[in-house]
């Protein structure tokens, strides 16, 4: 399991920055330049859990904070993503950017990272109210 998930990590990670870094190079328009920056973004923001995750399997060092830090950090490049996904849409398809969608995109981002800060609030965690 080790070798499988960690070679597979490790391939992911390099063709994701790779295949980022290529796209953002080479593309000479607004919506391929956004393509690559998410796919850069991606593999870069995954790098921070993928990596700690790897590196826990072959050696004896504590890497619990890292992550955990990883996984907030993935978070929210993720949730960064989705955004720039959201301009690489209005490009493709030519379309004019609606306020009110914008809008709902950029509050829901902010409510997502403000959520990501806050892990005890996350699935798995119960709220106990005593009756007194």
């Amino acid at each position: 399991m080790k070798y499988g998930e960690s070679a597979f990590d490790i391939l992911y990670l390099l063709f994701a920055i790779v295949s980022g870094c290529v796209i953002l190079c080479r593309s000479k328009d607004r919506g391929g330049k956004l393509m690559g920056l998410a796919a850069l973004l991606l593999g870069a923001g995954d790098a921070f859990h993928l990596v700690p995750r790897v590196m826990n399997y072959f050696t004896q060092i504590d890497l619990t904070a890292a992550l955990g830090i990883g996984k907030l950090i993935t978070s929210i490049t993720m949730t960064v993503f989705y955004v720039i996904l959201y301009y690489v849409w209005l490009a493709r398809f030519h379309q004019k950017p609606d306020r009110n969608l914008t809008a709902c995109v950029w509050g829901l981002t902010l409510v997502r990272i403000a959520l990501c800060m806050f892990p005890q609030i996350g699935p798995g965690y119960a709220v106990v109210v005593r009756a007194e």
